[in-house]
C-alpha cells in the first residue's frame, strides 16, 4: 500500500469529474443475477429462523445498502474465471454472502458503539429495541458468516477473513483511542481506515481469484485494488460527514466530528499550523465539537480552509492507484465495471 503524502499533488490520470459515473445498476449489470442470489442467501438457511429473528433481519437488510462489497467479490471472481462464459460456482456466491454478512454485522455493532439512532434513514436496532439485542444480532450475523466461511473449505480464504475480523476490531479500537486527539497523523488515519473498511474490500476482491486458481500477480493486484477502493470509500464517507446533509446521509451531518473522530478533512486543516488550525484544535481538545455550536464552527473552519478540496485530492490519489491495479486483467465487462465502480465511489453523494 502506497502511503499518501499530503504535500504532493494527486495524479490526475484516470480521474473523473463528479457526475461522470454511470448508475450503480448499470455498473453491476454483469453480476446482477448473482447479486439476486446473494439477496436470497442473506435471508435463508439461517442459524435461527424464528419469526422474531426474521423480522429483525428484515429490518437490518431492508434498510438498504448498495451491496458494493459482495458485488466487488462477484465482479473480481468473474473477471478471473478461466471460462468467461460459465456461471460462478456456489462457493463464489457464498463468498459474496459472507462478505456482506461481516459488513452488516459490523454496522450493527458500530451503531451500538456510536449510540447511533439512524442508519440509512431508518431507526437502528439499538434505538428501536435496545443495545443488548443489537449486540446479539450482530453476533448472530458474525456466526452466520462463520458458517458460510466453513462451507468454502479453503484454508487461505479462511485465514484472509479471519484477519479481516481482527482488523475490524483493531480499527475500531484505534478510533476509540484517538477520540478528540489532534496528534493523529495521516499514517495512523490510513491504518485505521484499512482496518475499519478497506480490509474487507480487499478480502472480497482477491479471494474469488484465489478460488479460481489465479496466479500470484493477479491475486496481489486485486488485493491492492480492494484496499485502494476501500480507502476511497472510507475517505468519501469522511468527506460526506463534513460536506453532506442529514437528509443525504441518513444520519446527522457532522456526527463523526461531534463524537471526536478526526478524519481527513479535519487533518488537512490541522496540519496548516495557522490560526484556523489552532482554533479547530481548541474546539477538538476542549470537546466543544460535541455541542451543536462547536460542530457547526468546526465544519465551517474545515470548509473554508481547504479541508474538502484536499480530501477530494486524497480520494483521487487512491482511485488512480486502484485503477492501475486492474491492468493485470484481460478486457471484459467485469473489468470495465470494476473501473467504473471506482468512479462511482469517488463521486457518490451518500
Amino acid at each position: 500500500m502506497t502511503t499518501y503524502q499530503s504535500t504532493s499533488p494527486a495524479s490526475n490520470h484516470h480521474a473523473s469529474e463528479p457526475g461522470d459515473a454511470a448508475s450503480l445498476a448499470n455498473i453491476l449489470a454483469p453480476v446482477a443475477p448473482e447479486i439476486a442470489l446473494v439477496e436470497e442467501y442473506l435471508v435463508t438457511n439461517l442459524i435461527d429462523d424464528t419469526v422474531f429473528i426474521g423480522e429483525l433481519l428484515a429490518q437490518i437488510f431492508q434498510a438498504g445498502g448498495k451491496r458494493i462489497r459482495p458485488a466487488i467479490t462477484l465482479l473480481c471472481s468473474k473477471a478471473t474465471a478461466k471460462d468467461k462464459d460459465s456461471e460462478l460456482s456456489r462457493l463464489h456466491i457464498i463468498l459474496a454472502v459472507l462478505t456482506e454478512l461481516i459488513h452488516t454485522a459490523s454496522l450493527v455493532h458500530d451503531d451500538v458503539i456510536d449510540k447511533a439512532t439512524l442508519r440509512r434513514g431508518q431507526e437502528t436496532i439499538n434505538k428501536k429495541w435496545n443495545e443488548r439485542l443489537a449486540v446479539l444480532m450482530g453476533d448472530l450475523l458474525f456466526a452466520q458468516a462463520s458458517v458460510c466461511l466453513s462451507r468454502i473449505m479453503n484454508p487461505v480464504v479462511v485465514g484472509i477473513y479471519g484477519q479481516v475480523l481482527g482488523d475490524l476490531c483493531s480499527g475500531e479500537i484505534r478510533q476509540m483511542q484517538q477520540q478528540f486527539s489532534t496528534s493523529i497523523n495521516f499514517d495512523s488515519y490510513i491504518r485505521k481506515s484499512i482496518g475499519k473498511t478497506a480490509s474487507l474490500f480487499a478480502a472480497g476482491s482477491h479471494s474469488g481469484a484465489i478460488l479460481n486458481g489465479s496466479n500470484d500477480e493477479v491475486v496481489e493486484s486485486l488485493k491492492q485494488y480492494g484496499l485502494n477502493l476501500g480507502l476511497c470509500f472510507q475517505i468519501v464517507d469522511d468527506l460526506l460527514d463534513v460536506s453532506g446533509t442529514s437528509f443525504e446521509l441518513g444520519k446527522q451531518a457532522g456526527s463523526d466530528l461531534s463524537g471526536g473522530v478526526i478524519t481527513a478533512p479535519a487533518l488537512f486543516v490541522l496540519e496548516r499550523g495557522d490560526a484556523a488550525a489552532k482554533r479547530l484544535e481548541t474546539l477538538i481538545k476542549t470537546r466543544a465539537v460535541s455541542t451543536a455550536e462547536g460542530t457547526l464552527e468546526a465544519l465551517t473552519l474545515i470548509k473554508e480552509n481547504g479541508g474538502i478540496e484536499k480530501t477530494q485530492d486524497l480520494c483521487r490519489h487512491y482511485a488512480n492507484l486502484g485503477k492501475d491495479c486492474l491492468l493485470v486483467l484481460p478486457q471484459s465487462d467485469c473489468k470495465d465495471s470494476l473501473e467504473s465502480l471506482i468512479d462511482y465511489v469517488v463521486t457518490r453523494k451518500k
